[in-house]
């Protein structure tokens, strides 16, 4: 019984210490929260979570503090916010490019820096999946604002993540090697239309049955050739990237190795032998057919950790 009463007692002071926030990006107004560290630790840093794809609250439907519980216990304090249209925040997030979600994100970090008096060594941020088109170019143009980043699951160019996708998603739906192949020159078809860049009436009359709700489509058209190739090479704040091996939606190996070779000497990399997959059905909803990337989760046993010199770091089991 005074186990179940301290238990009680712990969450609740985890619950009370949680502060709704509210700040804004442009025309939009976005709502989320800020968790200061567990334990009565004073912050040694602030970590800005980033969001994949899809309709994306800020505990990504409860995924999040899985993560959060871990690093506010080691000091760590967190925001993260509603995506525009989601929950109480303003705006739409299918009208947004990469570049948009670019200078939220930079918004965001003068915000919790200006209001709670972190430095900019002091600030992180950790993106998932389609974060991989936000956070590289961030830490290129706008280095100085950020002390670190973390990216878990991020691909370099959106075409070729979604026919790795397309090919993954008939392979584990057992589909025969010919019918792989008719998807993805499907797949390759869909990708020439777009980049011809039609209205939606006539990408509708080409495509048929086959064709995405009329916002997504407007967001896919938009972002369809992001590549953070350039990026990359250029990343002067220290990095970690992290795949899981059996990524549903990226080639894990290819982005690693792409890294390795690469060798950056800011940029740090981790392949887990553990399965990164979807953080909500309910963002299927929104995806389309085949062209999105997505927020994700690792299924296995894997822990974050940060040092206090400001890099970061995996440990892996």
């Amino acid at each position: 019984m005074k186990l179940l009463v301290l238990l009680f007692v712990l969450t609740l002071s985890a619950c009370s210490s949680e502060e709704h926030i509210v700040f804004r990006s442009g025309d939009n107004q976005l709502s989320g929260v800020y968790l200061p560290p567990t334990r009565g630790k004073t912050s040694k840093a602030v970590l800005l979570f980033v969001h994949g794809d899809g309709e994306m609250p800020h505990d990504a439907y409860g995924y999040y503090p899985l993560l959060w519980d871990q690093l506010r216990a080691q000091g760590y304090a967190i925001m993260s916010w509603d995506k525009p249209g989601v929950g109480k925040s303003s705006g739409n997030w299918l009208e947004q490019s990469m570049a948009d979600r670019q200078a939220e994100v930079l918004d965001a970090i003068q915000w919790v820096q200006s209001r709670y008096g972190f430095t900019a060594r002091q600030t992180g941020v950790v993106g998932f999946s389609q974060a991989g088109w936000v956070l590289p170019s961030l830490a290129t143009d706008h280095q100085a604002q950020f002390g670190f980043m973390v990216g878990i699951g991020f691909a370099t160019n959106w075409i070729e993540q979604s026919r790795y996708y397309t090919r993954l998603k008939h392979t584990e739906a057992s589909a025969t090697e010919a019918e792989i192949q008719a998807a993805l020159s499907a797949y390759d078809e869909e990708i020439a239309l777009l980049l011809q860049a039609p209205d939606y009436t006539d990408y509708r009359q080409v495509m048929g049955d086959h064709v995405m709700l009329a916002d997504r489509y407007h967001f896919v058209l938009k972002n369809l050739q992001s590549d953070a190739r350039q990026d990359y090479p250029l990343i002067r704040t220290p990095a970690l990237l992290i795949w899981g091996e059996d990524d549903l939606n990226v080639d894990a190996r290819l982005e690693f190795e792409r890294h390795q070779r690469a060798s950056n000497p800011f940029v740090s990399t981790r392949l887990i032998a553990s399965r990164i997959t979807w953080l909500s059905p309910r963002q299927s909803r929104q995806s389309g057919r085949n062209t999105a990337g997505y927020g994700c989760s690792f299924h296995g046993h894997s822990q974050f950790s940060f040092s206090d010199s400001g890099s970061v770091g995996t440990n892996a089991r």
